[in-house]
């Protein structure tokens, strides 16, 4: 699981395994206040598999800083 900020937005990436195959999908949850209230975007429901967590964090991270970037 992967923590940082992007454009003052809490990024929470994370990757599962899949048993059978042993490959891995990716997700992630960013987090934001604004005006006192709290809000929050998931990305989920990937097709894409990856052959390491590592490498299924970085591709979501990505995905997550430009949704961060387009609606901001």
């Amino acid at each position: 699981m992967a923590n940082l900020y992007h454009n003052d937005r809490l990024i929470v990436a994370y990757a599962s395994m899949n048993q059978s195959t042993k490959d891995w999908s990716a997700g992630a949850e960013i987090t934001w206040k604004r005006d006192g209230q709290r809000f929050s975007h998931s990305v989920g429901g990937l097709a894409d598999r990856f052959k390491s967590s590592a490498d299924a964090e970085r591709f979501v991270i990505n995905l997550a800083k430009a949704w961060i970037d387009s609606n901001s």
